[in-house]
């Protein structure tokens, strides 16, 4: 019997990424072992069932529904076109398939099998919906088979892999919102009003009197124009976000007092920029990263002898975005600032390392995918504001964007979140702590290049920003502690030295980018709710009232964490709220 071929319209924001761009992808065969061509799995060590919002039902109230997620991950499969046979537990005629877990399609099922002809697997991920046979039933499917399509079934069946390297564990059953008897009174605390943008605008203004108080205002010093940071290190990402609240109190207030601030501490950031040897395509026009410890060089303040750091891209892309910023701020840049901006472009489409990827950090080869958005929003924005002053960026720069861009969808994860490493078990899969400043700093940066003419209509976009979002609401939790009940992220389980999930950072971030989907996608409800709820949990339970030295909002939940400037920084949560605050409808 000749296998079925799926209609394309049912196919995943991957299918019609690969189409538009010509079925390229960068996922490439992994090094480590020897790929493969045909895999069998357990059907029951790959399935799930997604909380009943990811299916278009809706919020309101839980529903039951009968659809199960499978998806396998980091398989060493060949890029290419398989077919892939479903077998069921039981006998049925047919079987209902989806590959976006909402538009279903029936398959015949011949011989116990239903196979689906000419599925693009180019990410290493096979990821598809089945209904169960009747309403409430078990999972439908025994066992799986991927094969390509010059092989039959039963030459599959005897000669395929089995796929055992973990097994599926979302992590619904931890969600405490998910459960029955917690939803009313979650979705009620959610929707609840009363804390909207006078509320934001205060909480930036208290970091915009931060920012003057730390601000190194003597001419003779090297920091001149840096804000000095409360882990006792003079930051360029820091000067950088400071330039861009300067700059919006500068529109506020009309005192250009507040203009000298902003340029100065856009001028500081620049002092972090390698920018001295054009011919060393690794460093030249990438930022240094000022961290107090644990990584890279323990890099406080500037020397005398002028070296920096090592570059970082991560550290790059977050300021690129920030100075564009500033000049659609009305923060007009010199001939200096827009050579600086084109010389971090170049940067990082020298360091595109594998098609779509863009090197995290000096020497970095892993396929991070944070880097790869941020890689993309270093180019997309560049090229644009290099353009409407009067420059001329080369069309390459929208090309790399654009590889990179399609990597960062293609690795999504039906849950809606991204291993941190492409395709790679471990951090991703669940719904788990590990992933929340993930989450945030690549969905961001993807969302801020989402915003722009070459991405503005991304195929697929919509759907992955959704499903971005839903992560995030099946993270949020009840706090019930006094004075009020608020809503925060889940970070109790978080362990280790770091616990980069309880940086207080990644309230905004997640606010920030769910106010941004909710206007890009028109589902303006749940999502601006959900920031304004974190926001109000950031405003009534982190504010720090009792030590002038440190910000107006604590850099994390808990109190005996030292090391947090990593990726927590007061002043880019100033940039933050004002972004929120623009959007928020009332």
């Amino acid at each position: 019997m000749k296998p079925e071929k799926m209609v394309i319209a049912t196919f995943p924001a991957l299918i019609i990424l690969l189409a538009v761009f010509g079925g390229q992808s960068s996922a490439d065969a992994p090094k480590d072992l020897e790929p493969v061509t045909m895999l069998r799995f357990d059907a029951a060590d790959f399935t799930a069932k997604l909380p009943w919002f990811y299916h278009g039902l809706s919020f309101e109230k839980p529903k039951e529904h009968d659809i199960y997620s499978f998806e396998a991950n980091g398989l060493h499969l060949l890029p290419g076109t398989y077919a892939v046979a479903l077998v069921p537990r039981a006998e049925t005629k047919t079987l209902a398939v989806s590959f976006d877990g909402v538009n279903f399609q029936d398959f015949p099922v011949r011989w116990r099998r239903a196979e689906l002809l000419d599925v693009d697997i180019h990410n290493r991920m096979l990821s598809f919906y089945v209904k169960a046979a009747e309403p409430g039933g078990e999972n439908p499917l025994e066992s799986v088979v991927i094969y390509p399509g010059g092989k039959t079934f039963d030459e599959a069946k005897r000669s395929a892999r089995k796929f055992k390297s973990y097994r599926r564990n979302i992590r619904a059953g931890e969600r405490e919102i998910l459960q029955k008897d917690n939803w009313d009174e979650f979705y009620r605390v959610l929707q609840k009003k009363g804390f909207g943008k006078k509320q934001l605008r205060a909480m930036f203004n208290r970091i915009v009197d931060w920012c003057k108080r730390r601000q190194v205002l003597d001419p003779k010093d090297i920091h001149y124009g840096a804000i000095y940071s409360e882990e006792d290190k003079y930051c360029f990402r820091d000067a950088m976000a400071a330039a861009v609240c300067f700059t919006y109190a500068w529109r506020d207030s009309g005192d250009d007092d507040y203009k000298r601030r902003a340029l100065l501490a856009r001028n500081y950031a620049f002092k972090g920029q390698h920018i001295n040897d054009p011919g060393d395509k690794q460093r030249y026009g990438c930022f240094a990263h000022m961290i107090h410890g644990a990584w890279g060089a323990g890099m406080q303040r500037l020397g005398t002898d002028g070296k920096l750091p090592n570059a970082v891209g991560v550290e790059t892309g977050i300021i690129v975005n920030l100075l564009v910023k500033t000049f659609e701020l009305g923060l007009e840049p010199s001939a200096e600032d827009l050579k600086r901006l084109e010389a971090a472009a170049i940067w990082a489409q020298n360091n595109e390392f594998s098609p779509g990827s863009f090197a995290h950090h000096l020497g970095a080869t892993h396929d991070c995918q944070n880097s790869n958005a941020l890689g993309a929003e270093i180019l997309v924005r560049a090229y644009y504001a290099l353009k409407k002053y009067g420059k001329n960026p080369p069309p390459q720069w929208i090309e790399s964007a654009t590889r990179g861009m399609q990597h960062f969808v293609e690795g999504q994860e039906a849950i809606g979140c991204w291993p941190y490493v492409f395709a790679k078990i471990g951090r991703g899969q669940a719904f788990s702590e590990h992933n929340l400043p993930d989450q945030g700093m690549g969905s961001y940066h993807f969302l801020v290049t989402c915003d722009s003419p070459a991405f503005s209509n991304l195929p697929g976009s919509k759907e992955t920003l959704r499903r971005a979002a839903r992560w995030w609401l099946c993270m949020s939790r009840l706090d019930r502690e006094a004075p009020e009940v608020t809503i925060d992220l889940d970070d109790r389980r978080a362990r280790g030295s770091l616990k980069f999930s309880k940086f207080t950072w990644c309230r905004f971030m997640a606010a920030a980018c769910l106010m941004r989907i909710a206007e890009m996608t028109g589902e303006k409800d749940p999502w601006q709710p959900l920031a304004m709820r974190y926001m109000e949990h950031v405003a009534i339970k982190l504010e720090n009232t009792k030590d002038a030295d440190k910000g107006p909002y604590k850099r994390a939940t808990i109190d005996d964490m030292t090391l947090c400037s990593w990726i927590q920084a007061t002043e880019w949560a100033g940039v933050l709220l004002r972004e929120m605050e623009d959007r928020l409808s009332e």
